[in-house]
C-alpha cells in the first residue's frame, strides 16, 4: 500500500477517535450538569395544593391551579420530561425532528435540555441549553463533537430564565408564588408572571381560557439568535391539547411563535411524550 494512503487512514482513524472521545466528554458534561441542577433544588417539605393556597392570587391564576391540580396535590420537586418536536431556522426554510429529554426545577429556577437535532440520516447535531445558578448556557455541537454554535451572557441568561418560567406549564405547582416568583392581575382573562433571580429580571403575561387551561404565554423579555447578534423581540407560546399525567393536566402540545414586524413566525413545535414527576 502507497505511504500516502497509509498516512490518510492513519489521519481519518486520529479524527474519527478524537470526535468519538469529543462526543463522550460532551455527554460528561451534559450528565454533569443534570447533577448540578438536581442537587441545586430545595428538599424542605411544602404544603401540598389546595384552594385555599391559591385564594390571594389573581383570578386567572386561580382558574388554571384549579383546573390543572387536585386539592392535595404534593408539590413537584423536578420533572423528567420526554419530548419530539420539529425546528426550522427562517420562514420557509425545511423542518427539522427533534427528541429531547429535559430535567426542569419545579422550585429555585433551572432546567436542562439536552437534545439531538437530526436533519437527515448522515446529519445530526446535539443541542444543550441550561440554566442553573442564575446563568444561562448553551451549545449546539455537529454529531455531539465539534462546536458550532455556544451561548452565554446577559440575553442567554434572560432568555433562558423565561424559557424556565413558560415551561412550568408542565409542573403546575411551580407556578405558585416563590421567594422568585409573583403574580400581577390584568383583567379576567390574563395575569403578569414576574420572576427575578438575581439581578436578572423577566415578566410575561399569561392568558387562561374559561376552562382553566393556558392558551398562551407572551413576552418581550427574550432574545433571538440574528446574523447580527441577539435582538429582543416579542415572544409567543401557545398551549394546546391538554392531556393528565400522574394527576396533573398540562398541556401536550407547546408552539414557539416570534412576533416580527415582518409578521408572525413559527419556528417549533414541542409534543410532550412522557413526564415523570418527583414530588415533596
Amino acid at each position: 500500500m502507497p505511504k500516502i494512503f497509509v498516512i490518510l487512514i492513519a489521519s481519518f482513524g486520529t479524527l474519527i477517535v478524537l470526535a468519538a472521545l469529543s462526543a463522550f466528554v460532551s455527554r460528561m458534561f451534559v450528565t454533569r450538569a443534570v447533577r448540578k441542577l438536581i442537587r441545586s433544588i430545595g428538599k424542605e417539605p411544602l404544603p401540598h395544593f389546595s384552594a385555599e393556597l391559591a385564594r390571594s392570587l389573581p383570578a386567572p391564576v386561580r382558574r388554571y391551579l384549579q383546573y390543572t391540580l387536585k386539592e392535595g396535590q404534593p408539590n413537584i420537586r423536578y420533572a423528567t420530561l420526554t419530548q419530539k418536536a420539529r425546528f426550522r431556522h427562517r420562514p420557509g426554510s425545511p423542518w427539522f425532528t427533534v427528541t429531547a429529554t429535559e430535567v426542569i426545577s419545579g422550585m429555585e429556577p433551572g432546567f436542562v435540555w439536552d437534545a439531538v437535532l437530526r436533519h437527515n440520516r448522515a446529519w445530526w447535531r446535539t443541542a444543550k441549553l441550561s440554566y442553573i445558578g442564575g446563568a444561562g448556557h448553551g451549545h449546539i455541537k455537529l454529531f455531539g463533537a465539534l462546536t458550532l454554535q455556544e451561548y452565554e451572557g446577559p440575553e442567554t441568561d434572560t432568555s433562558m430564565l423565561f424559557r424556565f418560567l413558560s415551561e412550568l406549564v408542565w409542573l403546575p405547582t411551580g407556578l405558585l408564588p416563590t421567594r422568585t416568583l409573583r403574580w400581577e392581575a390584568i383583567d379576567d382573562s390574563s395575569a403578569r408572571a414576574i420572576i427575578t433571580d438575581g439581578d436578572i429580571h423577566v415578566q410575561a403575561t399569561f392568558y387562561v381560557n374559561d376552562i382553566g387551561q393556558i392558551e398562551r404565554i407572551v413576552t418581550g423579555d427574550k432574545y433571538r439568535d440574528h446574523k447580527s447578534g441577539f435582538e429582543q423581540a416579542t415572544f409567543t407560546l401557545t398551549c394546546r391539547n391538554y392531556g393528565e399525567f400522574e394527576g396533573v393536566m398540562i398541556p401536550t402540545e407547546v408552539d414557539f411563535v416570534w412576533n416580527l414586524e415582518s409578521g408572525d413566525f413559527e419556528y417549533g413545535q414541542f409534543n410532550i411524550i412522557d413526564v415523570a414527576f418527583q414530588c415533596v
